[in-house]
């Protein structure tokens, strides 16, 4: 019943969180309509991941400790979810700079590339995963590199002090505080939706556990 409450209210605050943003949020004086609107896509994407990355890491820390099956589930299903919003995220800020600087070349943009390295640190991680046939020798493979994986975010946020990415901490690009309150109701709609797909995700690899902990029948 709580999963399923979950899953609606994220369905709910999105369907409310779509609406607002793009019908109620006042626009930039800056910058196109429907380029502004993807503002409120791409920050929180971008912000899941990061929860969802160090989520990971700390399930990573909790498997270390108690070897348990939950722990494993959940560095899993977070860091599937993770990987799948820093694609939203990395797919946004590329449409956004695009519309908003004129020749714009993302190849040579270091948050396009710190974002790339991270988006394949965890293909990685689910390669590894892959990759390691016995159970207990994978889930502690698995923890110690999704800690290790971790540091990769936080070079990825300072990669914003190099690109034409927004640094909204400098006094000069300093966000105005309506367009700030439709940011903060769209991320915490975006951290709903996090929890209701690891939720679901989680409950999923921990049935995956127990079929594959169980003795097989012939």
């Amino acid at each position: 019943m709580a999963r399923a409450w979950l899953a609606w209210s994220a369905g709910a605050v999105i369907l409310v969180d779509i609406i607002l943003t793009f019908l109620a949020a006042p626009e930039a004086a800056d910058q196109a309509h429907l380029t502004q609107r993807i503002f409120y896509y791409h920050v929180p994407s971008a912000w899941v991941a990061y929860l969802a990355f160090g989520v990971t890491a700390g399930a990573g820390f909790w498997h270390l400790r108690t070897r348990s099956a939950a722990s494993d589930a959940l560095a899993l299903a977070s860091a599937e979810v993770g990987t799948l919003f820093s694609i939203v995220a990395m797919a946004t800020g590329l449409a956004w700079s695009r519309q908003a600087f004129l020749n714009y070349d993302a190849i040579r943009d270091p948050k396009v590339i710190s974002l790339a390295v991270v988006i394949l640190a965890y293909l990685a991680y689910f390669a590894l995963r892959g990759a390691i046939p016995e159970t207990g020798r994978r889930r502690r493979v698995a923890a110690v590199y999704g800690i290790l994986a971790l540091i990769g975010v936080p070079l990825s946020y300072l990669a914003s002090q190099a690109s034409v990415h927004p640094d909204f901490t400098r006094p000069d690009e300093s966000l105005d505080w309506r367009l700030g309150v439709y940011l903060l109701l769209s991320t915490a709609a975006f951290s709903v939706l996090y929890a209701a797909l690891t939720d679901a995700r989680y409950h999923l690899a921990l049935v995956e556990a127990r079929l594959e902990e169980s003795p097989s029948t012939t």
